[in-house]
């Protein structure tokens, strides 16, 4: 689905030696990698992170044939990833297909944190859905965070924060309108 040849709004302002794009089935082992380690940085600060069965139900092979498994690397390595889907039927069942962009686990190794990478990864999404002509990137975070903060400094504006899971977490559902440029 998403090409990173093509997304040239965002890699353009990557450092050299820096990219994002979407990756195959090989890399798989490297998205968990820094799915994991952000995890346990959240649980080690007291916060939800993804359990193993979370990150085993994503079904990452299916997310790579379908172009959604996003990674961002510095040189060789992988340092950053984030799914980026066409619909999301269990946090948003009522959006028209096509109408917008969902981001998703969304993680930076902890090596890297704090260099632009979770900025860099969101500015690709959206080049992403507007390269689409796609009008909104949408996603969902634990409400009682400073997510929600961080996601306000990229334009998402919060929707609702009515979605309560099993546990007892609060969810929220964020979205970031995206402007066109006429040519």
């Amino acid at each position: 689905m998403f090409n990173s040849s093509t997304n040239t709004a965002s890699s353009s302002r990557l450092e050299p030696g820096t990219q994002i794009r979407a990756v195959s089935e090989e890399h798989i082992p490297s998205a968990l990698l820094v799915l994991r380690e952000a995890s346990q940085w959240l649980t080690s600060r007291g916060l939800s992170g993804w359990s193993d069965l979370e990150l085993q139900e994503i079904d990452l092979p299916r997310q790579c044939a379908a172009g959604a498994l996003i990674l961002g690397f510095e040189g060789d390595s992988a340092v950053a990833c984030m799914l980026l889907q066409r619909s999301d039927p269990i946090y948003w069942p009522e959006a028209a297909p096509g109408s917008a962009l969902y981001l998703h686990k969304l993680a930076v190794r902890r090596a890297h944190a704090g260099r632009g990478w979770g900025a860099r990864m969101i500015a690709w999404a959206k080049a992403e859905a507007q390269r689409l002509h796609i009008e909104h990137l949408r996603l969902d975070t634990w409400a009682d965070s400073r997510l929600t903060e961080l996601y306000s400094t990229h334009g998402f504006h919060l929707v609702d924060r009515a979605i309560k899971l099993e546990d007892g977490i609060v969810m929220c559902r964020m979205e970031c309108p995206l402007v066109f440029k006429q040519l």
